[in-house]
């Protein structure tokens, strides 16, 4: 019974299942227009500065192509749902004031390691 779903977990199409999931909630990046008048309203006028950094976070894929090069792909897609939930849950805490008003640098850190995790999506789903 463990060898079969050891089997099912690891199996092509559980992968690619997986991986249709992580890319459903790493689409975000996308809809930055949708949520920049709720960040505007708590952080003041740096939407060019946060924009930047999610392109650079959305852009920059060296590290899951190294991860990728060394384990499975599913290690890859782990990272990267790790990096969507950490990076825009901060956020998300951020906008609704459940911690502390963050600084403009956590705030561009956060929307760099969210937009990160769609280059850890892509490179497990697309690139295997």
């Amino acid at each position: 019974m463990r060898s079969l779903s050891l089997q099912v977990i690891t199996a092509r199409w559980s992968v690619v299942f997986a991986s249709f999931l992580i890319m459903s909630a790493a689409g975000t990046t996308y809809m930055f227009g949708l949520y920049t008048s709720t960040l505007k309203s708590v952080l003041g006028t740096t939407l060019n500065l946060l924009s930047f950094f999610k392109d650079l976070g959305a852009n920059v894929g060296i590290l899951p192509g190294l991860i990728n090069e060394i384990t499975l792909p599913w290690v890859v897609l782990s990272v990267g749902a790790v990096l969507i939930f950490f990076g825009y849950f901060m956020i998300w805490l951020g906008v609704t004031r459940r911690i502390a008003k963050p600084q403009v640098w956590h705030m561009c850190l956060y929307v760099c390691i969210g937009a990160n995790s769609q280059a850890f999506t892509n490179t497990g789903s697309l690139v295997t």
